[in-house]
């Protein structure tokens, strides 16, 4: 029979065993660590918006934060003109969240009258410096140096930001990636976008559009081609694949400048979408918004009982 341990020695052995620092089972080099410009782009676009729901909800409670989740969603689509996907797990995708980064001011101005102006130019000021951020980081190019060191400076102070305005904010691996890792795969690499997933689904992109100029008995032959082309044209480029060629303007010639100009973005029509297609993107958006918005009332509401049981986060 093993012996029985009573008294202070048990139980400092006991707080020992919980101490325990476990190392990983591997690992790795941080210059091994690539970041994914997609992904990223996605998750923090996403949780800005889900932030601007959760000041309201902490200025002016959950009432006020829901009405405000569905007013945002409207305002996306028939302002920004970006819709959720919902294949896509319910998030803006790709081209839709450089939208949303463009067109911040729209969010930001719907927050004035319902959250205290310090919050108010915080979470301006963070999409502000978000922009500059995915742009460097997304872009499909070699970057310069300076560009380079922008990132990094950029990079800390929106992730320091966010800590120091927004407490109950969490460091997410997307956001520990921005500030460690994406400076330093950047200054290795000279950029990011090269890397990600957005080139080779552009070239796709680029090669189904024109596959009928370089046709082949089979789809391996056709790429075949293709790459042959670009290897002749000693450029990879996609102006090797487009016979459209798009001509500056006249010397002279009169540019959009004024309010009511209708060669203006926010002066034309758009596309006209059938009843069908608007009532399933107004589900879709109030699909997102109920949900983003329990997603930040949670978050919210965690914050506040550790804050009245005094405990650090």
């Amino acid at each position: 029979m093993a012996a029985r341990a009573d008294g202070p020695a048990n139980d400092e052995s006991q707080a020992a065993l919980r101490s325990i620092a476990r190392p990983p089972l591997f690992s790795v080099d941080p210059r091994q660590i690539v970041p994914i410009p997609l992904h990223i782009l996605v998750g923090i676009t996403l949780r800005l918006l889900r932030l601007a729901i959760e000041l309201v909800i902490s200025c002016r409670g959950r009432p006020v934060g829901s009405a405000f989740a569905f007013e945002l969603t409207e305002t996306l689509r028939r302002v920004v003109r970006v819709r959720p996907a919902p294949y896509h797990a319910g998030v803006f995708i790709g081209r839709y969240c450089h939208a949303i980064a463009q067109r911040s001011d729209v969010i930001c101005r719907a927050l004035i009258s319902l959250v205290a102006e310090s919050d108010h130019v915080a979470h301006k000021w963070l999409w502000v410096v978000w922009r500059e951020v995915s742009w460097t980081m997304n872009r499909a190019a070699q970057v310069h140096a300076s560009e380079a060191r922008e990132l990094r400076a950029n990079a800390q102070l929106f992730v320091r930001h966010l800590k120091r305005s927004f407490p109950w904010f969490n460091i997410s691996p997307k956001l520990h990636i921005l500030m460690y890792h994406a400076p330093d795969f950047l200054d290795l690499f000279g950029s990011i976008g090269l890397c990600g997933e957005q080139s080779i689904e552009a070239w796709q992109g680029f090669f189904t559009q024109n596959a009928a100029k370089y046709a082949a008995e089979t789809e391996v032959g056709a790429c075949a081609n293709f790459v042959s082309a670009m290897a002749v044209a000693r450029e990879v480029s996609d102006a090797n694949l487009s016979t459209d060629v798009r001509t500056p303007a006249a010397e002279g010639a009169r540019t959009a400048k004024k309010a009511g100009d209708r060669q203006r973005t926010e002066n034309k029509g758009g596309s006209v979408e059938c009843e069908s297609t608007r009532k399933k993107a107004i589900q879709d958006g109030r699909k997102w918004a109920q949900n983003v918005f329990e997603e930040g009332d949670r978050t919210v509401e965690v914050f506040l009982t550790r804050l009245a049981a005094g405990v650090d986060r």
